[in-house]
């Protein structure tokens, strides 16, 4: 299905950024949406950026330190929720997304999850997916695990329910789980639609995952020079959010 306008939206903490993810993902839209894309950053926005920016500032760290990362995400998604410049309808996005094919608003509204999660205990991440499942399971609602590393669809209305029903600005609870089990029906895996490698990739490598996969996305001790310079050779064309348009040039490659 093609459609004329969709709002892509990506939630940005610069110093978070361990390069140039943010602007290769952009140009991956650009260059493989069957559509006209709406770009909108959130957050911080970097010196190169001109297009269309919600200046949100990061939460403190007073409360939850652990669960900061969540929670202002939570907070800021919260905000544009309530803003007129957000679609009823808009794609959530990461900086490290990249596309790798063509693609419309129909292949990322499909369902997918992930399998073989063990609850750990060990770190944040498993204690929100232990706190989510255990909310899902007191609400009769199946369980099935969302956090895929994918973008997300995602309808304001609805979107606002689970933050009333589920209290995510205070409560580290895990969004794509809650709203994937209420609103989404039959998932699928989601591989190989995605390729999350766990390790620095070689050209080689990332020329295997872009034959396979639509959607790549890394770690980050995944971004490497390599990648960098993998990205630029296949998105070097600057779009119509960036206020230069100079090529980057390729960086020595680390060994």
């Amino acid at each position: 299905m093609s459609v004329d306008s969709v709002q892509f939206v990506w939630l940005y903490v610069h110093d978070e950024a361990k390069g140039a993810e943010l602007l290769y993902s952009i140009r991956s839209v650009y260059k493989y949406f069957y559509g006209k894309p709406r770009i909108t950053v959130v957050g911080d926005k970097p010196d190169w950026y001109s297009g269309h920016y919600i200046d949100i500032p990061r939460i403190a760290e007073f409360r939850y330190p652990k669960f900061r990362s969540p929670l202002d995400q939570a907070h800021k998604l919260q905000t544009i929720l309530q803003r007129d410049d957000i679609d009823q309808t808009f794609v959530l996005m990461m900086d490290d997304h990249y596309f790798l094919r063509g693609f419309d608003l129909d292949q990322l509204r499909v369902p997918r999850i992930a399998g073989g999660w063990v609850p750990r205990h060990r770190y944040w991440w498993d204690l929100s997916i232990t706190l989510t499942m255990q909310a899902l399971e007191r609400s009769g609602l199946s369980t099935h695990l969302y956090e895929t590393h994918l973008m997300h669809v995602f309808e304001k209305e609805k979107l606002q329910y689970i933050f009333d029903k589920f209290h995510l600005t205070t409560y580290p609870v895990l969004r794509n789980t809650l709203y994937g089990n209420i609103f989404r029906k039959k998932p699928k895996e989601c591989r190989p639609f995605i390729a999350a490698p766990q390790s620095k990739q070689t050209v080689k490598q990332l020329d295997t995952i872009a034959k396979h996969s639509t959607v790549l996305n890394h770690p980050d001790f995944g971004w490497s020079s390599t990648l960098h310079n993998w990205l630029q050779t296949r998105f070097p064309q600057p779009t119509a959010v960036e206020t230069w348009s100079a090529v980057i040039e390729p960086v020595a490659v680390s060994t």
